[in-house]
């Protein structure tokens, strides 16, 4: 099975406000299988794809997943890095 190309969302310190368009896939990479959802960045077109893996990052989407009826799909979501550390953990809050 050939793997589609995809773009992958990256985030740093500044503030990135996406929709999360689809529920959660996995794709294999380098390291195997990992978790993504399909995102719309406010601002531009098309959708890119986002990790979801990162513990500080499911930790923040587990009560907005729950509190969407255990649905991905719609939440919209305010993502940036605590600090430009490439290990630093996302910031997430609920985008209105």
């Amino acid at each position: 099975m050939e793997q589609e190309k995809r773009e992958f969302m990256r985030f740093g310190v500044e503030e990135v406000v996406v929709e999360i368009v689809s529920e959660p896939f996995v794709v294999n990479t380098f390291r195997g299988f990992a978790p993504v959802v399909n995102v719309k960045v406010e601002g531009e077109e098309g959708t890119k794809s986002m990790y979801i893996s990162a513990k500080s990052l499911a930790d923040a989407l587990t009560p907005l997943v729950d509190g969407n009826g255990g649905k991905f799909t719609g939440l919209k979501l305010k993502i940036k890095k605590e600090s430009p550390d490439n290990r630093a953990p996302y910031v997430v809050e609920e985008a209105q």
